[in-house]
């Protein structure tokens, strides 16, 4: 694999912001910048060999800076939502950000996916990798502890694009990062009538209940067919949950957290003939089906081409969101005693035939 860094461009406030591009033998691309650590795009072939992009983002810089659904970002300090945006940890009681309703959503108004991430490039294994790295500092959002993150992004020969995430804190405090990427893999403009043909399959044992604000409520739903089990592959169209509520669930995945990544989920696209494996670490896996895209304002996409609703999915890999209230549903909390790790890997295939 080959890494090469470039000028991305530079922030309102005269800070600047680089790109780097990860090739490996087969000539997948992709392109991360340090800005959020976004997967800006994933250029990935189908059977006759055509690369398309299949990640949706934005056309520059300056238009991830006025603000975007996590497109593509590092999700944190906490991916996903915690309750009332309130918790208490160790008898000390903690007031967030409400950002999302009732609730404190992606670690709040001024998440991972807002920073500058400082980026080298390193061999690790002997394989390239491009290091990022930043100390959430304590009381910001609201969080306590100062967390010490390190995210390593590397494209594989066997076409996987890795992310290795390490943390430490020095005070307890809710963790839980993810990658927020959105995928199409007829293209990530092609919209909602590609998505709908997409077929999904995830290892799991049971979804997560939410209030209808989406609010977990620490109780799991048991998998229905037709609805919400994805167990065995099925046409993302023909889920019959897109027609009661948001496609926007937290699985619980069969075998729990895990030393080594497994393969847990995957999806294709018959007409490109086109797969997506997903492995990881990580105990539980956000599935969305981007149903709150907007067809304007800050959702518009490359090329400022607007992106349709439910015209992506996201696989966020990640315990349950949260714990710090519901801890018999997960173990999202971080102490100093303890070492963050996990990995997650989105592979390239293509159908035989």
């Amino acid at each position: 694999m080959q890494i090469s860094k470039q000028n991305y461009g530079t922030l309102k406030d005269g800070r600047e912001v680089n790109i780097f591009n990860l090739v490996n033998k087969d000539q997948l691309k992709a392109q991360i910048t340090n800005y959020g650590g976004i997967i800006v795009n994933f250029k990935a072939p189908n059977k006759e060999g055509d690369f398309t992009d299949i990640a949706l983002g934005k056309a520059s810089l300056a238009e991830y800076e006025k603000g975007h659904p996590c497109f593509g970002a590092l999700t944190g300090r906490v991916a996903g939502r915690i309750g009332n945006a309130q918790f208490e940890i160790d008898g000390q009681p903690y007031q967030l950000e409400a950002n999302n309703g009732p609730n404190c959503l992606h670690g709040g108004l001024d998440g991972w996916h807002l920073q500058i991430w400082d980026a080298n490039i390193i061999y690790e294994n002997g394989i390239e990798k491009l290091h990022l790295s930043y100390t959430d500092p304590d009381g910001h959002n609201n969080f306590p502890g100062n967390v010490s993150a390190e995210v390593t992004y590397a494209l594989l020969d066997n076409n996987a694009l890795e992310i290795t995430y390490r943390a430490h804190t020095d005070k307890a405090t809710p963790f839980n990062p993810t990658n927020h990427c959105y995928f199409n893999l007829a293209g990530e403009s092609t919209g909602a009538s590609t998505l709908l043909d997409h077929i999904v399959q995830i290892d799991a044992t049971a979804t997560a209940k939410t209030t209808e604000e989406m609010t977990l409520i620490g109780e799991k739903s048991e998998l229905i067919e037709g609805f919400n089990d994805l167990r065995n592959p099925i046409r993302i169209g023909d889920l019959s949950e897109l027609n009661n509520r948001n496609v926007d669930s937290h699985y619980f995945l069969k075998g729990g957290r895990t030393q080594l990544p497994r393969h847990v989920a995957t999806v294709c696209y018959p007409q490109s003939k086109r797969i997506f494996k997903l492995w990881t670490t990580e105990p539980g896996v956000q599935f969305y089906t981007a149903i709150n895209l907007s067809t304007e304002g800050l959702d518009l996409g490359k090329n400022h081409k607007a992106y349709e609703t439910m015209g992506a999915f996201c696989l966020e890999t990640q315990d349950y969101p949260d714990s710090i209230h519901y801890p018999s549903m997960g173990s999202a909390i971080l102490r100093p005693e303890s070492n963050f790790y996990s990995r997650t890997l989105f592979q390239i295939e293509t159908l035989e035939g």
